[in-house]
């Protein structure tokens, strides 16, 4: 069976998820993606106190019902991991991007609660891993991603991807910016 559109999965109109940039993506730039069609995230890291990231995610539910993430980073540079995680499964925020470790207490504790949780993935053999723990859905961080990015090219990443795991949406994250690029990457699997 192939895997879900992201349209399908998050019941969006677009199959976008506008990127969730350090100390650049907000409330107020998710609350106008959603207003758009397509879905977006944003860091949790980008809200310095527990109180910040609970008022930005109620300042987004008040604006909108449309589905939206965090992007949680899931290792120990991250002291604030079990938090923020805390956070996000008492709020029940739509779905959750891990990035930079391992996901597997993220989607045992989300998955029961329906948290969708997408994962990073730069290569093959994490992607092994973030399946076989459960993943909703692979983020393909490419050579063109931003931040902290791959190192193969956003159609080899993908089409890898979606080759090992065809039941399995995969997500292209990197040099995406109109809508003929969407349609490549598509065409590629994601």
């Amino acid at each position: 069976m192939p895997a879900p559109s992201l349209t399908e999965l998050l019941g969006i109109r677009y199959p976008v998820i506008m990127a969730p940039m350090f100390l650049i993506s907000d409330a107020r730039m998710v609350k106008t993606a959603l207003g758009c069609g397509i879905t977006a995230a944003f860091p949790a890291l980008n809200y310095r106190t527990d109180r910040e990231l609970r008022e930005a995610i109620a300042e987004i539910r008040a604006a909108s019902s449309a589905p939206f993430g965090v992007n949680l980073i899931v290792n120990k540079s991250n002291l604030k991991y079990r938090a923020q995680l805390d956070t996000l499964a008492e709020l029940r925020v739509p779905y959750i991007i891990t990035s930079l470790g391992s996901p597997k207490e993220t989607i045992e504790r989300c998955r029961p609660l329906g948290i969708k949780v997408f994962c990073d993935v730069t290569n093959l053999e994490y992607a092994e891993k973030v399946v076989e723990a459960g993943a909703d859905a692979l983020v393909a961080v490419n050579a063109q991603a931003g931040g902290h990015a791959g190192y193969i090219s956003p159609e080899e990443l993908v089409r890898q991807l979606t080759g090992r795991f065809p039941d399995v949406p995969v997500i292209s994250a990197g040099g995406i910016g109109n809508g003929a690029q969407i349609a490549e990457a598509r065409s590629w699997g994601a």
